[in-house]
């Protein structure tokens, strides 16, 4: 047989010419370290949310309007429910392996999205933006938006209680953007909430558009990677600007990520059987005009269901133009952190005066304003994902909700610049201490920041 496929693969090569860029892809080296493998766990687990997703399409209806379900589900015997909701109770106790393709995709989504987080910080913490990766970190920010959206429309998809509630407060946001709010409703929703063409227009987005976006932008991310040699922490005696220390892809890394991929798929398997999450029969479905006190969205949508629900109610009529809080809070304030974000990268640059390429990573803490600025941003965010949880923390504490409100409104005014100012300062005296063990002459400092010579793999 090793005759064949050589033969095989010396016809394709003939005509494709794939053997000198292939023996240089599988040379490429990965370096030594467990932070790398969080982007690997992101595209795995987009694999493994694609393939679930597909068989879960088959069941899925589209639609709002109401049918009776006649399943096995003594819950919900003979109730008109919408035809969403009611197709995903028909998966969850009738179609053999719906629950389990449920729960495999529900954990699949939550894995994606918290390694994407994960791998996001390293990418900023550690400078592995700086030139010449810009461009990647910038479309990794955009596949980060795309996939809230992707999350966002997928729970929204079940439409029970909880994905109602989100539904109608994803309108009223879009609903409060000033000028061109009424026809950006009505382009995403189709008309006044609630709407019958939500839920389709919904699945068009999680099915086809943002998952086909998904794809290719993760390839371009890829692609550029590949085109790139790898960032990587410094080793004592390895220069790195111009050497990689690690392991090539063929063997050593493609048999790592294969490991990878079957503790991923194992894990997310006995989670599904273990777990008894994504029961949506205990929510119930999506009934216009009510909502519970305890409606909160999934975690990672948390941070902007806190935002509105501490920012105070107000209303600016200004000539031609209102303004309120819903507006600031869902609209003006998540994207001045997006904001923060994409210009991060050249506030750096231009403070330090950055020149030429960087492929050594670096201690958050050896750079005082990135270090500031990580943890100011990142602690605003848990602050305002914790305000999510205020009902919660009422009922378990007694103090009146609105109590609770001001105390996460207070934390996240105050207490996000002072941790700022206190790790930037405690940066600066670090980086003192060290400037006296150094040569004289030289400082710590400059030695991280010293423009470094392009280097080539």
């Amino acid at each position: 047989m090793t005759p064949l496929f050589a033969l095989l693969f010396d016809s394709v090569d003939q005509r494709l010419r794939l053997r000198k860029p292939a023996r240089k892809t599988l040379n490429k080296v990965f370096p030594h370290h467990w932070s790398f493998l969080l982007g690997e766990v992101a595209v795995f687990s987009f694999v493994i949310l694609v393939l679930t997703g597909t068989y879960l399409t088959f069941f899925y209806r589209a639609s709002t309007d109401p049918v009776i379900y006649t399943g096995s589900s003594s819950l919900y015997d003979g109730v008109r429910l919408p035809a969403a909701y009611e197709s995903v109770i028909r998966l969850s106790n009738d179609v053999p392996g719906g629950l389990l393709f449920r729960r495999l995709h529900r954990g699949a989504s939550h894995l994606f999205i918290a390694s994407t987080v994960l791998h996001m910080l390293r990418i900023l913490l550690t400078g592995a933006f700086r030139q010449p990766r810009e461009p990647n970190y910038l479309l990794g920010i955009v596949l980060f938006m795309i996939t809230l959206g992707s999350g966002f429309t997928g729970y929204s998809l079940l439409y029970d209680s909880l994905a109602g509630t989100g539904i109608r407060i994803a309108y009223s946001s879009l609903l409060a953007f000033p000028f061109i709010g009424d026809q950006l409703a009505f382009w995403v929703f189709g008309g006044e909430f609630p709407t019958g063409d939500v839920i389709p227009r919904f699945f068009v987005l999680h099915v086809m558009l943002l998952p086909g976006l998904l794809i290719g932008l993760v390839g371009l991310h890829l692609a550029i990677l590949v085109r790139q040699r790898h960032t990587q922490f410094p080793r004592r005696g390895v220069d790195g600007h111009q050497f990689i220390l690690g392991k090539p892809l063929w063997p050593s890394q493609v048999a790592e990520s294969a490991t990878l991929v079957l503790w991923i798929g194992g894990l997310l398997a006995v989670a599904a059987v273990l777990v008894p999450w994504s029961d949506v029969s205990l929510l119930g479905p999506y009934v216009p005009g009510e909502v519970g006190n305890n409606a909160q969205p999934d975690w990672f949508m948390f941070w902007l269901d806190g935002m509105l629900r501490m920012f105070p109610a107000f209303e600016w009529s200004l000539p031609g133009v209102t303004i309120n809080g819903v507006f600031v809070a869902g609209i003006l304030l998540p994207g001045l952190v997006f904001g923060a974000l994409i210009l991060y990268p050249f506030l750096e640059k231009r403070v330090y005066r950055l020149e030429g390429d960087w492929h050594v990573l670096q201690n958050p803490l050896d750079i005082p304003l990135r270090a500031g600025f990580g943890l100011g941003t990142f602690s605003a965010i848990l602050f305002m994902s914790a305000a999510a949880t205020s009902d919660q923390l009422s009922r378990i504490t007694g103090v009146p909700i609105e109590g609770v409100l001001w105390f996460w409104r207070i934390m996240t005014l105050f207490a996000p610049p002072l941790l700022a100012l206190a790790i930037y300062r405690y940066s600066r005296r670090r980086l003192a201490r060290r400037d006296l063990e150094v040569a004289p002459g030289e400082s710590a400092e400059s030695q991280d920041l010293a423009g470094a010579s392009p280097a080539h793999d």
